[in-house]
């Protein structure tokens, strides 16, 4: 079940959006995204097997970058953090997110 805090880009515009594509470890289950600036959760989620985990955001989140987290459920492996994560901007005309 996925959770945001930061309202979901939904609407299509010209103006330039953050991108987020997580190819995550096989053994990852669970991903968070914080803004680095504010450490403030922008998402969260279940991770599926073989999916790119895929969200539109905020401008500023891709200029400022993120913080990525992935933790398995059975607490086999540590946590992988990804600290500085800057997102590429593109047109949200180009993109098909799904949601």
């Amino acid at each position: 079940m996925s959770d945001f805090i930061a309202k979901p880009i939904i609407e299509r515009s010209n103006y330039l959006v953050g991108l987020f594509e997580l190819d995550a470890d096989v053994a990852a289950e669970r991903y968070a995204i914080l803004d680095r600036v504010t450490m403030k959760l922008i998402w969260q989620g279940s991770i599926k097997p073989g999916v790119t985990v895929t969200h539109l955001v905020r401008k500023s989140y891709a200029i400022d970058g993120v913080i990525v987290l992935m933790i398995d459920d059975n607490e086999t492996f540590n946590a992988v953090v990804a600290d500085g994560v800057r997102l590429p901007l593109v047109n949200s005309n180009d993109i098909e997110i799904g949601y």
